[in-house]
């Protein structure tokens, strides 16, 4: 047997593979199914030329065997990653990084009083970020109470109405954050879905906060979900909000929010920038994710012909198409409001 039909020739081929899907997965963008059938097929015909052609017969197997090797390992590592993957708000505590300041913004000739706190975060691919964001003070008061004027259209969907008013409400003020996600997206040159991860991602870099119609309780009072964050984090819940969803400027000014909280605000704001986005609530799971209408793969939703790549928004680490083991049936999932 030659080294081209032996298991030098596998051994370089995974080697070559491993080390292409990274420069490709970095120099292109694509996302993880084609980069890695891009990297495999290189790492062929590198193997060729390094150290010759196998038997066709051979040459058939070895690469079977290569594309079973990588392809196995990621979906045995997907399986083993949902096991593990529950919501959980890893980070709940409010340090110093959540600290939201009063500053004095310029504009033209008038001085205006901001709400703003300067993040720090990397998404779920290591690449690092930072921006403040920010609102105006006026706007906070204005808006604050805002959702005390919705009036529901329909009794069938209570909560998309209740979205797309706090949408068209709050959206038109959250114009500081759109220049923020704007000068980030001109500096890094990101494409369709890395501006996308990006803005998630700041969003769930944010600790979990409980939103509560009524007031906050002592931890006891709850059930287990609940106590155990409220017992590590007192600070993590705030009370008397009407539907217990705070308003995208509220969030911005206390960074307290919960599940539709947090997708409301995402929602505005990719909704500006053009996305098709969409809310998924589930009554089952008593939880709100994000819906995108874009190339991905993983966990999607079907709404009037399109398909929406599911998101979770709660806690670090989700990337598109892939949720919590303990919320991932999507027949429990329905599109609230979509922006197209």
């Amino acid at each position: 047997m030659t080294n081209s039909d032996g298991c030098l020739w596998v051994f370089i081929t995974i080697v070559a593979t491993v080390i292409g899907f990274g420069i490709i997965k970095i120099a292109s963008g694509l996302q993880d199914i084609p980069a890695l059938i891009a990297a495999i097929t290189l790492a062929i015909f590198s193997a060729i030329k390094l150290i010759g052609k196998p038997s066709g017969r051979m040459l058939v197997r070895q690469s079977l065997f290569i594309f079973v090797f990588f392809f196995g390992i990621k979906f045995i590592g997907g399986i083993f990653l949902n096991m593990f993957k529950t919501v959980t708000t890893e980070r709940t505590g409010f340090s110093e990084e959540e600290t939201v300041t009063n500053a004095i913004l310029i504009e033209e000739t008038d001085t205006i009083p901001i709400y703003t706190n300067m993040r720090t975060w990397r998404d779920n691919f290591g690449n690092s970020f930072n921006g403040s964001l920010s609102v105006r003070q006026r706007d906070y008061l204005d808006l604050k109470h805002a959702t005390r004027n919705y009036q529901p259209i329909s009794k069938q969907n209570f909560w998309g109405g209740l979205y797309a008013y706090i949408d068209k409400t709050d959206a038109p003020k959250l114009d500081l954050v759109m220049a923020t996600f704007s000068k980030i997206n001109k500096a890094k040159r990101l494409n369709q879905m890395e501006f996308a991860e990006m803005v998630v991602s700041c969003i769930q870099d944010i600790p979990y906060s409980f939103v509560f119609q009524e007031a906050c309780l002592p931890a006891k009072n709850y059930e287990d979900s609940i106590k155990d964050v409220l017992e590590d984090c007192p600070e993590c819940c705030i009370g008397n909000i009407l539907y217990g969803v705070q308003n995208p400027i509220s969030f911005i000014k206390n960074l307290k929010g919960d599940c539709d909280t947090r997708t409301v605000l995402i929602y505005s704001i990719l909704k500006h920038f053009g996305y098709d986005v969409a809310i998924v609530n589930s009554d089952f799971y008593r939880h709100s994710i994000l819906g995108l209408n874009i190339p991905g793969n993983g966990k999607t939703k079907r709404y009037r012909g399109k398909k929406y790549i599911l998101w979770e928004t709660t806690a670090k680490y989700y990337s598109a198409g892939v949720l919590p083991s303990n919320f991932n049936d999507t027949k429990h999932w329905n599109v609230v409001l979509t922006s197209k």
